[in-house]
């Protein structure tokens, strides 16, 4: 198989040749003017691949310059697997990275674990939504909450951790940082992600459990270093506190739902002991409500959603944590956590409406008509406030069931009649 850099070496060379048959061609050869322009073309794609080859050479001379992968104390490695019960099935991998590309390995993960328009299409479900406004850039935001003041990265995809050039194991951040890289490798040798997507609320579930079990590692070492030597971990105003602090409230509710509730949930079954702590992570709750109330009543599942006219882009669920961040936008915080905890299950819809916009469907079913009431009331509160700030939209709510409530947020009045019409 020909190699980068021959393949580089091979296309500058079509690309001198290219540009020297068209001289000649241009200068009275015989080929006529279909030659020039075919040649042209040849041309154009070479300097592509080249230009695309020259952003990946850039990508790996960065990667070199700190590059390898980093070796992980025994000693550590051992008291993983004490604490948590279980011996990792093949050798934990720490590769290290210049602190420039962590951004761009996190947006490739993120691309690709979401699809073809993955977050393309959830960046403007969301804005329809209202979790985001029109001026997020959500992949880019996501990237950053992972990247921003970072050490320390897991690639879920690859069973692997990343640290950055200025990670070094004689700081003690940086043994908390390898630490929950461990944890994080440990439980995805003994509870791999789906092959296929599950879709963004089990998805925050599972990260919920992992990230949540790594954080609470992390804490313990903390706690343990305090005592120790008497080290405390910054609590200062550092760059990833003051992103945090930047960034959308659904994004900071999304961000924080692992340190929060996964570590809340993990760190009760950790105390219990490995036992327990085992069975939960063989059978996690598959929902985001399951994770802050576990052992309640199983919820969540498919829903029968309305039939729509446009080409239907994306299906979803905003899930429990995604009404109660919703619902966090009008203000009480209280009234949307005891609302929310009434969530059965959701969905909604990313839709062509006409040529050249699309329009969303949301519909949410709770678990009695008095809770589903009470959702229809504070919805219509919150559309008449979208209608003062989104000129040219058409937003709206219709009381689909007894314990149903669809929101619409669409491009004409004409979709809009046909979704919420009684």
């Amino acid at each position: 198989m020909i190699s980068g850099k021959q393949l580089l070496s091979v296309l500058v060379g079509c690309a001198v040749g290219a540009g020297g048959w068209i001289y000649g061609l241009r200068s009275g050869g015989s080929g006529g003017g279909a030659e020039v322009e075919l040649l042209t073309e040849q041309l154009r794609i070479a300097e592509d691949e080249l230009e695309i080859l020259g952003r990946e050479n850039d990508s790996l001379r960065s990667l070199a310059q700190g590059g390898g992968t980093v070796s992980v104390p025994q000693e550590m490695v051992d008291a993983v697997e004490k604490d948590y019960g279980m011996s990792f099935v093949s050798s934990p991998v720490v590769n290290r990275v210049a602190g420039e590309e962590l951004g761009y390995r996190i947006e490739a993960a993120l691309e690709s674990r979401m699809g073809p328009q993955g977050m393309d299409d959830r960046q403007e479900a969301y804005q329809r939504i209202g979790w985001i406004t029109a001026g997020d850039n959500l992949l880019q935001q996501m990237v950053a909450v992972k990247s921003v003041g970072a050490v320390a990265w897991f690639d879920e995809q690859m069973g692997e951790g990343w640290v950055t050039d200025r990670f070094d194991l004689k700081n003690v951040p940086d043994q908390a940082a390898m630490l929950r890289l461990l944890v994080r490798i440990l439980l995805n040798q003994h509870f791999p992600s789906e092959v296929v997507y599950p879709g963004d609320d089990a998805a925050r579930a599972r990260e919920a459990l992992h990230a949540g079990a790594a954080s609470g590692a992390e804490s313990r070492f903390y706690a343990s270093s305090a005592r120790g030597i008497g080290f405390l971990p910054s609590t200062g105003d550092g760059p990833a506190q003051r992103l945090m602090l930047s960034l959308p409230p659904f994004v900071q509710g999304v961000t924080m739902f692992p340190v929060v509730s996964g570590r809340a949930l993990t760190d009760t079954y950790f105390v219990k002991g490995v036992e327990d702590f085992a069975e939960l992570m063989r059978k996690p709750p598959q929902t985001s409500f399951g994770v802050v109330f576990p052992g309640e009543d199983v919820r969540g599942g498919e829903m029968n959603m309305a039939e729509l006219e446009g080409e239907v882009f994306l299906k979803e669920s905003g899930g429990y944590l995604g009404l109660r961040l919703w619902l966090e936008e009008m203000g009480d915080v209280g009234m949307a956590e005891e609302l929310a905890r009434g969530w059965k299950r959701d969905g909604y819809q990313l839709f062509a409406d006409g040529e050249m916009s699309s329009g969303l469907v949301w519909e949410i079913e709770m678990e009695s008509e008095d809770l589903a009431d009470e959702l229809e009331k504070v919805a219509r509160q919150r559309v008449e406030a979208m209608k003062e700030m989104s000129e040219g939209r058409f937003p709206g709510v219709r009381r689909v069931s007894e314990v149903r409530v669809r929101f619409v947020n669409v491009a004409s009045e004409e979709t809009l009649g046909r979704l919420v019409k009684e």
